[in-house]
Protein backbone atom coordinates (compact mmCIF):
# COMPACT_ATOMS: atom_id res chain seq x y z
CA UNK A 1 0.00 0.00 0.00
CA UNK A 2 2.70 2.24 1.00
CA UNK A 3 4.17 1.70 -2.34
CA UNK A 4 1.42 2.25 -4.40
CA UNK A 5 1.09 6.09 -2.27
CA UNK A 6 4.33 6.82 -2.77
CA UNK A 7 4.47 5.69 -6.72
CA UNK A 8 1.27 8.14 -7.39
CA UNK A 9 2.66 10.87 -5.34
CA UNK A 10 6.30 10.40 -7.27
CA UNK A 11 3.79 10.68 -10.77
CA UNK A 12 2.21 13.60 -9.37
CA UNK A 13 4.82 15.55 -8.59
CA UNK A 14 7.15 14.74 -12.06
CA UNK A 15 3.66 15.48 -13.66
CA UNK A 16 3.79 18.67 -12.01
CA UNK A 17 6.88 20.10 -11.96
CA UNK A 18 8.12 19.08 -15.78
CA UNK A 19 4.52 18.19 -17.26
CA UNK A 20 6.33 14.99 -18.53
CA UNK A 21 6.19 11.58 -17.74
CA UNK A 22 8.59 8.53 -18.60
CA UNK A 23 8.49 4.86 -18.37
CA UNK A 24 11.73 2.93 -18.92
CA UNK A 25 13.56 6.57 -19.69
CA UNK A 26 14.49 9.19 -17.08
CA UNK A 27 14.23 11.59 -20.37
CA UNK A 28 11.24 11.77 -21.21
CA UNK A 29 10.11 13.94 -24.91
CA UNK A 30 6.16 14.14 -23.83
CA UNK A 31 3.47 14.48 -21.92
CA UNK A 32 3.75 10.15 -21.63
CA UNK A 33 6.84 8.42 -22.96
CA UNK A 34 7.08 4.86 -23.03
CA UNK A 35 10.20 3.22 -23.89
CA UNK A 36 10.00 -0.89 -24.72
CA UNK A 37 11.92 -2.93 -22.29
CA UNK A 38 12.74 -4.97 -25.14
CA UNK A 39 14.49 -4.68 -29.13
CA UNK A 40 12.57 -7.85 -30.77
CA UNK A 41 9.22 -7.95 -32.74
CA UNK A 42 7.54 -10.03 -30.03
CA UNK A 43 8.35 -7.56 -27.18
CA UNK A 44 5.40 -5.10 -26.21
CA UNK A 45 5.79 -1.58 -25.67
CA UNK A 46 2.30 -0.97 -24.25
CA UNK A 47 -0.35 -3.32 -23.01
CA UNK A 48 -4.31 -2.39 -21.89
CA UNK A 49 -6.23 -5.26 -20.29
CA UNK A 50 -9.86 -5.33 -19.52
CA UNK A 51 -11.31 -6.32 -15.95
CA UNK A 52 -11.19 -9.83 -17.19
CA UNK A 53 -7.15 -9.51 -17.72
CA UNK A 54 -7.74 -10.23 -21.43
CA UNK A 55 -5.80 -8.26 -24.22
CA UNK A 56 -7.96 -5.16 -25.51
CA UNK A 57 -5.01 -3.00 -26.89
CA UNK A 58 -1.05 -3.31 -27.86
CA UNK A 59 1.68 -1.77 -29.36
CA UNK A 60 4.43 -3.85 -29.96
CA UNK A 61 8.33 -3.29 -29.96
CA UNK A 62 7.92 -3.17 -34.08
CA UNK A 63 5.94 -0.34 -34.47
CA UNK A 64 2.30 -2.91 -34.83
CA UNK A 65 -0.71 -2.46 -33.31
CA UNK A 66 -3.33 -4.48 -32.40
CA UNK A 67 -6.55 -4.39 -31.21
CA UNK A 68 -8.94 -7.21 -30.16
CA UNK A 69 -6.46 -9.95 -31.02
CA UNK A 70 -6.10 -11.21 -27.58
CA UNK A 71 -2.82 -12.76 -27.15
CA UNK A 72 -1.62 -12.98 -30.63
CA UNK A 73 1.11 -10.57 -31.94
CA UNK A 74 -0.24 -8.04 -34.77
CA UNK A 75 1.01 -9.12 -38.05
CA UNK A 76 0.70 -5.43 -39.91
CA UNK A 77 1.25 -1.81 -38.56
CA UNK A 78 -2.56 -1.82 -37.67
CA UNK A 79 -4.39 -5.47 -36.88
CA UNK A 80 -7.91 -5.26 -35.73
CA UNK A 81 -10.30 -8.18 -34.83
CA UNK A 82 -13.93 -7.59 -36.26
CA UNK A 83 -15.07 -4.66 -37.21
CA UNK A 84 -13.91 -0.67 -37.73
CA UNK A 85 -16.98 2.31 -37.91
CA UNK A 86 -16.13 5.03 -39.40
CA UNK A 87 -18.25 7.99 -40.12
CA UNK A 88 -17.94 11.35 -41.66
CA UNK A 89 -15.15 10.19 -44.21
CA UNK A 90 -14.80 12.35 -47.54
CA UNK A 91 -14.92 10.76 -50.50
CA UNK A 92 -11.87 10.63 -52.13
CA UNK A 93 -11.29 11.10 -56.36
CA UNK A 94 -7.83 10.97 -57.90
CA UNK A 95 -5.06 10.87 -56.89
CA UNK A 96 -5.88 8.80 -54.20
CA UNK A 97 -5.83 5.20 -54.61
CA UNK A 98 -8.60 2.95 -53.00
CA UNK A 99 -8.21 0.89 -50.27
CA UNK A 100 -8.27 -3.15 -50.73
CA UNK A 101 -8.08 -6.18 -48.16
CA UNK A 102 -5.75 -9.08 -49.00
CA UNK A 103 -5.93 -12.55 -48.54
CA UNK A 104 -4.43 -12.05 -45.19
CA UNK A 105 -6.99 -9.68 -44.47
CA UNK A 106 -4.68 -6.46 -44.44
CA UNK A 107 -5.73 -3.48 -45.10
CA UNK A 108 -2.97 -2.23 -48.22
CA UNK A 109 -3.53 0.34 -51.21
CA UNK A 110 -4.21 -1.06 -53.71
CA UNK A 111 -2.29 -0.20 -56.66
CA UNK A 112 -3.82 2.16 -59.64
CA UNK A 113 -1.12 2.23 -62.65
CA UNK A 114 -2.82 1.32 -65.90
CA UNK A 115 -2.25 -2.68 -67.04
CA UNK A 116 -1.76 -2.57 -70.77
CA UNK A 117 -0.35 -4.03 -74.10
CA UNK A 118 0.96 -1.84 -77.02
CA UNK A 119 2.85 -3.27 -79.78
CA UNK A 120 4.39 -0.97 -82.29
CA UNK A 121 4.65 -2.98 -85.83
CA UNK A 122 8.59 -2.27 -87.10
CA UNK A 123 8.03 -4.08 -90.30
CA UNK A 124 5.43 -4.54 -93.47
CA UNK A 125 3.23 -7.37 -92.96
CA UNK A 126 1.27 -8.55 -96.45
CA UNK A 127 1.31 -10.79 -99.20
CA UNK A 128 -2.50 -11.85 -99.19
CA UNK A 129 -5.16 -11.59 -101.69
CA UNK A 130 -8.19 -9.65 -101.30
CA UNK A 131 -11.43 -11.59 -103.32
CA UNK A 132 -13.07 -14.18 -101.96
CA UNK A 133 -15.44 -13.47 -98.36
CA UNK A 134 -14.53 -16.95 -97.15
CA UNK A 135 -10.83 -16.12 -96.89
CA UNK A 136 -9.29 -15.14 -93.52
CA UNK A 137 -5.77 -13.31 -93.54
CA UNK A 138 -4.29 -13.93 -89.96
CA UNK A 139 -3.11 -10.32 -88.85
CA UNK A 140 0.08 -11.14 -86.64
CA UNK A 141 1.21 -9.47 -83.06
CA UNK A 142 4.13 -11.85 -82.54
CA UNK A 143 6.15 -11.22 -78.88
CA UNK A 144 9.89 -9.87 -79.92
CA UNK A 145 11.03 -6.11 -79.89
CA UNK A 146 7.68 -4.79 -81.36
CA UNK A 147 6.49 -5.40 -77.74
CA UNK A 148 6.32 -1.69 -76.64
CA UNK A 149 5.30 -2.77 -73.14
CA UNK A 150 2.88 -5.23 -71.88
CA UNK A 151 2.05 -5.19 -68.29
CA UNK A 152 -1.14 -6.96 -68.64
CA UNK A 153 0.28 -10.33 -68.89
CA UNK A 154 -0.70 -11.27 -72.44
CA UNK A 155 0.58 -14.31 -73.81
CA UNK A 156 2.12 -15.11 -77.38
CA UNK A 157 1.66 -18.37 -79.30
CA UNK A 158 0.38 -19.45 -82.90
CA UNK A 159 -1.91 -22.38 -83.79
CA UNK A 160 -0.86 -24.66 -86.94
CA UNK A 161 -4.16 -24.40 -88.48
CA UNK A 162 -7.65 -23.57 -87.34
CA UNK A 163 -10.94 -22.23 -88.58
CA UNK A 164 -12.91 -18.75 -88.52
CA UNK A 165 -16.04 -19.16 -88.60
CA UNK A 166 -15.86 -22.75 -89.77
CA UNK A 167 -13.30 -21.42 -92.54
CA UNK A 168 -9.37 -23.34 -92.54
CA UNK A 169 -6.82 -20.58 -92.04
CA UNK A 170 -3.30 -21.84 -91.08
CA UNK A 171 -0.39 -20.30 -88.91
CA UNK A 172 -2.94 -18.27 -86.65
CA UNK A 173 -0.71 -16.03 -84.39
CA UNK A 174 -2.95 -14.85 -81.16
CA UNK A 175 -2.95 -13.42 -77.85
CA UNK A 176 -3.78 -14.90 -74.40
CA UNK A 177 -5.54 -12.83 -72.13
CA UNK A 178 -4.65 -14.29 -68.63
CA UNK A 179 -7.49 -13.34 -66.75
CA UNK A 180 -10.99 -12.23 -67.04
CA UNK A 181 -11.85 -8.38 -67.08
CA UNK A 182 -13.38 -5.83 -69.74
CA UNK A 183 -10.44 -4.62 -72.22
CA UNK A 184 -10.35 -2.03 -74.66
CA UNK A 185 -8.28 -2.86 -77.92
CA UNK A 186 -7.53 -0.68 -80.19
CA UNK A 187 -5.96 -1.36 -83.87
CA UNK A 188 -4.79 1.11 -86.68
CA UNK A 189 -2.63 -0.41 -89.92
CA UNK A 190 -3.38 0.86 -93.51
CA UNK A 191 -3.39 -1.50 -96.42
CA UNK A 192 -2.40 -1.17 -100.05
CA UNK A 193 -2.67 -3.48 -103.00
CA UNK A 194 0.01 -3.30 -106.00
CA UNK A 195 -1.43 -3.14 -109.42
CA UNK A 196 -4.91 -3.68 -111.46
CA UNK A 197 -7.06 -5.46 -109.52
CA UNK A 198 -7.53 -8.96 -111.17
CA UNK A 199 -11.39 -8.18 -110.64
CA UNK A 200 -13.17 -4.73 -111.26
CA UNK A 201 -16.35 -3.81 -110.00
CA UNK A 202 -19.04 -0.54 -110.03
CA UNK A 203 -17.90 0.37 -106.78
CA UNK A 204 -13.91 1.96 -108.01
CA UNK A 205 -13.22 0.14 -104.34
CA UNK A 206 -12.14 -2.36 -102.64
CA UNK A 207 -14.04 -3.25 -99.15
CA UNK A 208 -11.68 -4.89 -96.45
CA UNK A 209 -13.23 -6.30 -93.41
CA UNK A 210 -10.97 -6.20 -89.77
CA UNK A 211 -12.24 -9.34 -87.64
CA UNK A 212 -11.65 -9.57 -83.93
CA UNK A 213 -12.33 -13.11 -83.31
CA UNK A 214 -11.98 -15.14 -80.09
CA UNK A 215 -10.95 -18.99 -79.18
CA UNK A 216 -11.11 -21.05 -75.63
CA UNK A 217 -8.05 -22.06 -73.91
CA UNK A 218 -6.66 -24.93 -75.92
CA UNK A 219 -9.20 -24.75 -78.86
CA UNK A 220 -8.35 -23.11 -82.91
CA UNK A 221 -12.13 -22.36 -83.42
CA UNK A 222 -12.36 -18.74 -83.41
CA UNK A 223 -15.68 -17.15 -83.91
CA UNK A 224 -15.52 -13.40 -84.76
CA UNK A 225 -17.24 -10.98 -81.57
CA UNK A 226 -16.56 -7.84 -84.06
CA UNK A 227 -16.14 -6.93 -87.57
CA UNK A 228 -14.76 -3.39 -88.83
CA UNK A 229 -15.11 -2.42 -92.66
CA UNK A 230 -13.13 -0.05 -94.39
CA UNK A 231 -12.85 1.02 -98.00
CA UNK A 232 -9.73 0.99 -100.21
CA UNK A 233 -10.17 4.71 -102.13
CA UNK A 234 -8.81 3.27 -106.05
CA UNK A 235 -6.67 4.25 -108.35
CA UNK A 236 -3.88 5.84 -106.08
CA UNK A 237 -0.30 5.75 -105.56
CA UNK A 238 1.33 5.90 -102.44
CA UNK A 239 1.12 9.82 -101.94
CA UNK A 240 -2.34 10.16 -103.12
CA UNK A 241 -2.39 10.90 -106.21
CA UNK A 242 -4.40 9.33 -109.03
CA UNK A 243 -2.77 6.63 -110.45
CA UNK A 244 -4.41 4.42 -113.00
CA UNK A 245 -2.64 1.22 -111.97
CA UNK A 246 -2.70 1.57 -108.25
CA UNK A 247 -4.36 0.92 -104.66
CA UNK A 248 -1.18 2.31 -103.29
CA UNK A 249 -2.33 4.90 -101.07
CA UNK A 250 -2.22 3.90 -97.43
CA UNK A 251 -6.00 3.28 -96.67
CA UNK A 252 -6.93 3.39 -92.68
CA UNK A 253 -7.96 0.32 -91.30
CA UNK A 254 -9.10 0.89 -87.98
CA UNK A 255 -10.59 -1.70 -85.10
CA UNK A 256 -12.09 -0.42 -81.69
CA UNK A 257 -13.46 -3.11 -79.47
CA UNK A 258 -14.47 -3.38 -75.55
CA UNK A 259 -14.79 -6.90 -74.67
CA UNK A 260 -15.28 -8.77 -71.57
CA UNK A 261 -13.31 -11.71 -71.16
CA UNK A 262 -14.67 -13.94 -68.55
CA UNK A 263 -12.65 -17.14 -68.15
CA UNK A 264 -9.13 -17.71 -68.03
CA UNK A 265 -6.73 -18.02 -71.00
CA UNK A 266 -9.14 -16.47 -73.50
CA UNK A 267 -7.45 -16.71 -77.20
CA UNK A 268 -7.73 -13.61 -79.46
CA UNK A 269 -7.12 -13.40 -83.19
CA UNK A 270 -7.35 -10.35 -85.17
CA UNK A 271 -7.89 -11.42 -88.93
CA UNK A 272 -8.19 -9.49 -92.91
CA UNK A 273 -11.07 -10.35 -94.81
CA UNK A 274 -12.42 -8.90 -98.24
CA UNK A 275 -16.01 -7.67 -97.80
CA UNK A 276 -16.57 -6.36 -101.75
CA UNK A 277 -15.69 -4.18 -104.73
CA UNK A 278 -12.66 -5.04 -106.57
CA UNK A 279 -10.53 -7.95 -106.09
CA UNK A 280 -7.39 -9.44 -106.11
CA UNK A 281 -7.01 -13.06 -106.24
CA UNK A 282 -2.97 -12.65 -106.06
CA UNK A 283 -0.87 -12.07 -103.29
CA UNK A 284 -0.62 -8.14 -103.99
CA UNK A 285 -1.84 -7.12 -100.96
CA UNK A 286 0.22 -5.59 -97.68
CA UNK A 287 -0.41 -3.50 -94.71
CA UNK A 288 2.27 -0.58 -95.62
CA UNK A 289 3.83 2.22 -93.37
CA UNK A 290 2.42 5.75 -94.52
CA UNK A 291 3.78 8.44 -95.39
CA UNK A 292 5.82 10.87 -93.30
CA UNK A 293 4.46 7.63 -90.25
CA UNK A 294 7.50 5.35 -87.78
CA UNK A 295 5.67 2.68 -88.00
CA UNK A 296 3.35 0.07 -89.49
CA UNK A 297 0.41 0.23 -87.18
CA UNK A 298 -0.14 -0.35 -83.66
CA UNK A 299 -2.49 -2.51 -81.51
CA UNK A 300 -3.31 -1.10 -77.88
CA UNK A 301 -5.00 -2.81 -75.25
CA UNK A 302 -5.90 -1.34 -72.25
CA UNK A 303 -7.64 -3.18 -69.10
CA UNK A 304 -10.75 -0.99 -68.07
Amino acid sequence: MMKKIFFITLISVCTEVWGQMGINTGNPSAALDIVSNGNTAGTKALEVNNSDNSELFKIHNNGNVGINIGTSSPTDILHVKTDIKHENLPVLSSPYSPLAVDAAGAAKVNPTATQYFYFKRSSSFGNFSLYNTNVYTNIPFPAGADVQGNTTGFGFGTDASGTVNGQSVTSISYLTIPEPGVYLFEMYQTAYCNGLPTTSSNTGQVAINTLFATAGSGSSVYSTNTIFRDYAIARRNASGAIHLNSYAYANPQKLVVAYQSTVTNEKVALFVNYAGGDSYSTQSCFMNQPFGSDNYGYLIVTKL
